[in-house]
């Protein structure tokens, strides 16, 4: 195996990726909070837009990375890692 291996915490100096993983935590912890009824509904409406925005800044940092390196390992990395995560949700919702 020839190429190394990148983990999130050896990309995390890139302002955007930063960013990005915030607002998806932040819209994670909304629909959590939503969920077991410790916030009321008004929140729920405010979830979709820390989605788009981190995605975005998720997106274009890992762009920005990859202009700055030209790593390939890492993007393989991440749109397999996403392609899992999407599968997985996928199944949850079909099987639901």
């Amino acid at each position: 195996m020839t190429d190394k291996i990148k983990l999130d915490f050896q990309v995390n100096q890139n302002i955007y990726y930063r960013t990005g993983i915030f607002f998806i935590l932040i819209a994670l912890i909304i629909n959590l909070l939503t969920r077991y009824d410790i916030i009321t509904l008004d929140w729920k409406q405010l979830r979709i837009f820390p989605i788009f925005v981190g995605m975005a800044f998720y997106f274009y940092g890992v762009y920005a990375y990859y202009n700055k390196t030209s790593d390939l390992s890492f993007l393989k990395q991440t749109f397999i890692g996403l392609l899992i995560g999407f599968s997985i949700l996928g199944v949850f919702y079909l099987t639901k």
